[in-house]
């Protein structure tokens, strides 16, 4: 089930100051214009957990901009890509002072790759697992070329190819991209392979918990999905995070009723359905017990 998180859409996002946009399909917004930056973070997301329901990727040329991406905290420095997939639980931290970012995001709609298939499936596993990489600075400065490009061309609003030649664009700069993460990839992949079973039972198992957690919360139900023991499951999930299995899906439920709560949009009872339990009291009882407010503290004070 998806729920329409107000807090961070494409129409909010193809608002703000400096961003272009292709039928709200495909928006690029950077900062490099210093007159229309603006000094609060929700220029580009907000201070608590949401859903997104695009992919974007940030380029960060200078400073530092901090996300929480899935649980996880990641500093996006110079040189660096951040590429956040559709259905990701991101929060924006906070950016330093100076930070020139470009963005690029876009529907899945508006571009889906139909060529080099088991590529393409290879770099989705990675941005899953591992969103931020770092560039050297060529593929920097093609990738800003290519934006550029791209921003002329949104401009030219009276050009009948205009979609065709900005759908050319993303698919060389996401070809160039793939083709250097996956020469990175390659000269990494004898160490990995050393631990590839455990890391790859719990990449499957993340994978598994970020579609079904809503409805499923027994690490019972996971290891049986993975052909594994509860036990097992939780060991190796350990090993690899530092946490175990359960936590996993718990930080998951309570990150989705934080972004539902911070939304506005539902009453109490109404997250409690949404998110499988019982009633509204085992909600409250159970988000009480691993937050340490009430849900409707929770929404009027954090």
């Amino acid at each position: 089930m998806k729920y329409p998180y107000g807090d961070l859409d494409l129409i909010r996002l193809s608002a703000q100051d400096g961003a272009v946009h292709l039928d709200r399909q495909l928006i690029l917004l950077d900062n490099f214009d210093e007159s229309s930056r603006r000094d609060d973070a929700e220029t580009f997301f907000t201070n608590h957990p949401v859903k997104i329901s695009f992919t974007t990727v940030i380029i960060c040329l200078t400073g530092c901009i901090r996300f929480r991406i899935n649980l996880q905290d990641f500093h996006i420095l110079s040189n660096d890509i951040l590429v956040v997939q559709e259905g990701t639980i991101g929060e924006y931290t906070g950016m330093d002072e100076h930070t020139k970012i470009a963005v690029i995001a876009f529907t899945p709609e508006y571009f889906q790759p139909v060529n080099q298939i088991e590529e393409t499936m290879s770099l989705h596993r990675r941005f899953y697992t591992s969103p931020l990489c770092h560039m050297d600075p060529e593929a920097i400065e093609e990738c800003m070329t290519i934006y550029r490009l791209m921003k002329m061309k949104m401009a030219q609003t009276d050009n009948p190819f205009r979609k065709g030649s900005l759908l050319g664009y993303t698919q060389v700069l996401t070809y160039n991209a793939y083709s250097y993460l996956l020469a990175a990839d390659a000269e990494t992949v004898n160490a990995k392979e050393k631990a590839g079973r455990k890391q790859d039972l719990y990449n499957r198992f993340m994978k598994e918990v970020q579609k079904n957690y809503i409805r499923q919360r027994s690490i019972s139900y996971y290891a049986d999905l993975l052909c594994v023991t509860p036990k097992y499951l939780s060991q190796i999930v350990h090993q690899v995070s530092g946490r175990f299995a359960g936590d996993w899906i718990t930080d998951f439920v309570v990150l989705e009723a934080k972004a539902l709560l911070k939304s506005h949009k539902y009453t109490i009872q109404q997250i409690a359905d949404m998110l499988n339990f019982a009633n509204q009291s085992f909600f409250g009882k159970y988000f009480k017990e691993k937050t340490g407010y009430s849900p409707s503290e929770y929404q009027k004070h954090k």
